[in-house]
């Protein structure tokens, strides 16, 4: 069996790789579960105004990597939906984060929507997240509790 040849491994990696202690991100890790055209997609809230930052992987670590300085910072997965049709899949994933994995207090959740797609014929190959957007709740926006287990 390949390197990343099940969603749930890249999707314990993707978590894996952008939690730990300030400055403990393992963006080499990280880049193998990206294909090489990959698009990753930060949304948000700015002057009351949706936004949408796209970037290629070495623009999204660039851009991560100062918002992440000096705090620690780990995202853990609370729930997960996959759809799979031939090579390509799309996965919901919920996730909370905390200063520590035991740390008693959330700081945000929020929804993880990947898309994947498998090189190998009948799948046989490895999965590649093709392309990644999120969003986190805030007041009107809130995760469904069937989304959170």
């Amino acid at each position: 069996m390949s390197k990343y040849a099940t969603i749930d491994e890249v999707m314990t990696t993707l978590y894996e790789c952008i939690s730990g202690p300030s400055g403990g991100q393992d963006w080499e890790r990280d880049r193998e579960i990206y294909h090489p055209r990959a698009l990753i997609t930060r949304t948000r809230i700015e002057a009351g105004e949706p936004v949408a930052y796209t970037f290629d992987y070495d623009g999204f670590v660039e851009a991560t990597i100062p918002l992440l300085a000096g705090r620690s910072f780990y995202e853990i997965e609370i729930g997960r939906k996959t759809d799979i049709f031939g090579q390509i899949a799309h996965v919901y994933s919920t996730y909370e984060a905390r200063e520590t994995p035991e740390h008693p207090d959330i700081q945000f959740r929020g929804v993880n929507m990947i898309h994947l797609w498998n090189d190998g014929p009948d799948c046989s190959g490895r999965w590649w997240i093709m392309a990644i957007i999120w969003d986190n709740e805030r007041e009107g926006v809130v995760l469904p509790k069937e989304w959170q287990s």
